[in-house]
């Protein structure tokens, strides 16, 4: 009896040590799937029954893809559904992979912002045959209507192109030199922002394009090509740089050449840093308005979730924002 009762010990000691351990290790990889990133293996609704939302951002080195991330958490906290985030690293294999990650998890709805193009779609259609709703956010929307999506939530770039050529051609008085600094070339979304952009400022015969260099959407790399475009053009009129970012590195390289009072700088995404140079200098003239806050993206997930249906696309305000009316814009405790 003793010896019976000993093994009998020894086997709830050893149920105990396993089922602890298994606890443990559900409850670090909830933990990781709140926080960020990529992890591995099966999850759908949480524990407690949540809407669990997957989020593909294409980087996470970048000011506006940052406040979309941050907002998209808080956005998910205020709705009581959780997220996790991925991080592509502008790179589309990865972006794949973490998205077919993202489908491994049986999550209940899927948001991509990519940069990647055509190269990201066969990821969408992985979303469609695991019956996920895909929404895409402040990325370009498919052009081919074989590419499966949800919603198609963001600011349009193209008129946002439209709007910035215009301001520029009417500040210009339609003739003078500009400088073009362009995003990531494969970028999407400088690719729209051109297709508005250039056939609007191609109306003026008189405004000279001379120079059109990639600032990879970065505030250091704009800086070195501005400096080089500047020692190679003793005249310009105006930069357009197709975001913020490289708006405020160019800005530092005219500085640096001490030419600033001749050349006046526009640009895109109206970033916090963005608004005070508009507010408080005259280094920065204009910027247009894209919707950083991705509040309406995880809305439209949850949505889709749920089975409502919802708008094929969904554009938001892009506002033109200069001197005039920045102080409707500007948030001094904004995000981004």
């Amino acid at each position: 009896m003793k010896k019976k009762t000993s093994v009998l010990a020894l086997f709830l000691v050893l149920l105990i040590a396993v089922t602890g351990c298994g606890g443990g290790a559900g409850n670090a990889g909830t933990t990781e799937a709140a926080s960020t990133s990529e992890g591995s293996g099966s999850s759908g609704k949480s524990g407690d029954g949540k809407i669990v939302i997957g989020f593909s951002q294409t980087v996470m080195n970048h000011p506006f893809r940052i406040a979309n991330v941050d907002t998209a958490k808080k956005a998910a906290a205020d709705l009581g559904v959780e997220i996790i985030v991925t991080d592509g690293q502008g790179d589309a294999n990865k972006e794949i992979a973490n998205i077919e990650s993202l489908i491994a998890r049986n999550v209940d709805a899927l948001i991509v912002s990519s940069l990647s193009g055509n190269a990201i779609y066969p990821a969408y259609k992985e979303a469609e045959r695991a019956g996920i709703p895909l929404i895409i956010a402040a990325s370009g929307v498919p052009d081919d209507d074989s590419i499966p999506y949800t919603t198609f939530v963001a600011s349009d770039e193209v008129t946002m192109g439209q709007q910035a050529a215009k301001y520029i051609a009417d500040k210009m008085g339609q003739k003078g030199n500009l400088v073009i600094l362009n995003g990531v070339v494969e970028s999407t979304n400088s690719q729209l922002r051109t297709q508005g952009f250039m056939p609007e400022i191609q109306k003026y015969p008189d405004i000279k394009i001379v120079a059109e260099q990639s600032g990879e959407w970065l505030r250091l790399p704009a800086m070195q090509v501005m400096t080089n475009i500047l020692q190679a053009n003793s005249k310009i009129d105006f930069v357009f740089a197709q975001n913020d970012e490289m708006a405020l590195g160019a800005i530092e390289a005219i500085k640096k050449a001490n030419r600033m009072s001749e050349i006046k700088v526009v640009s895109m995404d109206s970033q916090k840093e963005a608004l005070e140079k508009i507010k408080n200098t005259d280094e920065l003239m204009m910027t247009v308005k894209n919707e950083w806050s991705f509040e309406t993206a995880v809305k439209l997930a949850i949505d889709a979730a749920n089975g409502k249906e919802i708008q094929k696309r969904v554009i938001l305000d892009s506002p033109v924002i200069d001197k005039s009316n920045v102080d409707n814009f500007y948030d001094p405790n904004s995000t981004f």
